[in-house]
C-alpha cells in the first residue's frame, strides 16, 4: 500500500526558499513554458509539466498541455516521492509499479510512464520537480534522463533569477516610512491571494484599516509626529503578518491594508480583534483619540471559492465595511454583509 513518504529533512529550509521566490499563484511564464514544451517534444511525451511543491500543494507553474490538472494535494501527487528523496525517478508503468501500488491518483490517470528530476538549491533542497508523463508504459532501464536533467538546471537557474529580481521586486514594493509593502505589491499580492483563493478552495479575507481622526493628529502635533505614529502603526501591523501568503500593506496616506490567505470571515474578525487590542496596548499617544490615543477603524471582506472573485469586488466590499466602522463611531470593525461590530 502506498505511503506518504515523510518530508524531507531539509524542508523548513525548502519552505523558505519557495516562499523567498513569490513565485506561486503566478501567471505563465514563457522562461518555463519553453522548457516543458521542448522537454515534451524531446521525449515525444504526452505532457509535460513543471511543478513547486509547498507545504500542501503541489501547484504547476507551466504544462506543454493542458492534460494534467493545475494543481493537486501534495499527499496525492506522484511527484511527492522526487521532492522527498530529491533524487531524479522513472517509472516504466505507473500501473504495476510497487512503489505506486494503492497510489490514490495513479489508477485514474490516463497515462503509466512517468520520469521526473528535482529542481535543486544549491543547498540540495528540491523546490520543483520536471516531470513528463506518457499514455504508453517503456523500458525505464533505457530511459535516457540527461536532457531531462538538463532541462531541470536551466529551470533552476531561471528560478533563481526570478528568486533575485524577486528581491528587487520587494524594494521597488516596500512603503519607506513604515516597510510595509505599498500600494503597487499590494495591487500584486491581492490578486495572487485571488489566485490562490480559486486554486485551493479556501477562503480568504481583506482588511481595510484607517487611522482614526488622523488629520487632527498631524494638524495638532504636525507632520513628524504624525509620520512616527505611522512608523509605529505599521510595525504593529506587520507582526500580525504571520504566515508567507500573509500581506501587510500601506494603502494610501494613513490607510493600510491586511490580507489574510485561508482565512473565513470568523478568522479575520479575530485578528481584527487582536489587532485592535494591540494597538491599545501600544496606547500610541493622540491629542484628541479615544483615551488619548491613537485607535483605527477596520473593515472586513470575505471570498470563498463559490463566490464570483475579482481583487476589485473584495477592495470595494471592504471599503464598504470600512465606511460602516466609521458610521458606527470608529475604533471597531465591521464585516462586509454583517451587522457585526466589536468596540
Amino acid at each position: 500500500m502506498f505511503v506518504v513518504p515523510p518530508p524531507p529533512k531539509n524542508e523548513a529550509e525548502r519552505l523558505d526558499f519557495l516562499y523567498s521566490c513569490g513565485i506561486l499563484d503566478t501567471p505563465k511564464d514563457e522562461r518555463f513554458d519553453r522548457l516543458t514544451r521542448l522537454a515534451a517534444m524531446f521525449y515525444e511525451a504526452d505532457v509535460a509539466f513543471l511543478g513547486f511543491m509547498d507545504d500542501r500543494y503541489q501547484w504547476m507553474k507551466s504544462m506543454s498541455a493542458d492534460k494534467v490538472a493545475p494543481w493537486i494535494e501534495r499527499d496525492r501527487s506522484v511527484c511527492q516521492l522526487v521532492i522527498a528523496s530529491g533524487e531524479a525517478m522513472v517509472i516504466g508503468d505507473m500501473k504495476t509499479d510497487p512503489r505506486l501500488a494503492g497510489h490514490p491518483v495513479v489508477p485514474h490517470l490516463p497515462f503509466r510512464f512517468y520520469a521526473g528530476v528535482p529542481l535543486l538549491t544549491e543547498d540540495g533542497a528540491a523546490v520543483a520537480s520536471l516531470c513528463i508523463l506518457k499514455r504508453d508504459a517503456q523500458d525505464a532501464s533505457e530511459f535516457d534522463l540527461s536532457a531531462l536533467s538538463d532541462l531541470g538546471a536551466i529551470g533552476m537557474d531561471e528560478l533563481e533569477l526570478w528568486r533575485r529580481n524577486q528581491e528587487l521586486v520587494r524594494l521597488a514594493d516596500t512603503d519607506a516610512l513604515t516597510k510595509l509593502v505599498n500600494r503597487r505589491g499590494f495591487d500584486a499580492a491581492l490578486e495572487r491571494a485571488v489566485r490562490r483563493m480559486q486554486r485551493t478552495g479556501e477562503p480568504m479575507s481583506l482588511l481595510l484599516l484607517d487611522l482614526d481622526h488622523f488629520k487632527r493628529l498631524n494638524d495638532t502635533l504636525g507632520h513628524p509626529a504624525g509620520d512616527e505614529v505611522l512608523r509605529h502603526f505599521g510595525s504593529l501591523l506587520g507582526q500580525m503578518a504571520r504566515r508567507p501568503d500573509d500581506v501587510a500593506a500601506r494603502y494610501g496616506g494613513e490607510e493600510f491594508a491586511l490580507i489574510l490567505a485561508d482565512t473565513d470571515r470568523v478568522g479575520a474578525e479575530t485578528v481584527a480583534q487582536e489587532f485592535q487590542a494591540s494597538l491599545a496596548d501600544a496606547a500610541i499617544a493622540h491629542p484628541s483619540g479615544i483615551g488619548g490615543c491613537v485607535t483605527v477603524s477596520v473593515g472586513i471582506a470575505c471570498l470563498g471559492p463559490d463566490m464570483a472573485a475579482s481583487p476589485e469586488l473584495l477592495i470595494s466590499r471592504a471599503d464598504i465595511a470600512l465606511y460602516a466602522a466609521k458610521q458606527r463611531g470608529r475604533a471597531c470593525h465591521a464585516v462586509f454583509g454583517s451587522g457585526s461590530s466589536s468596540v
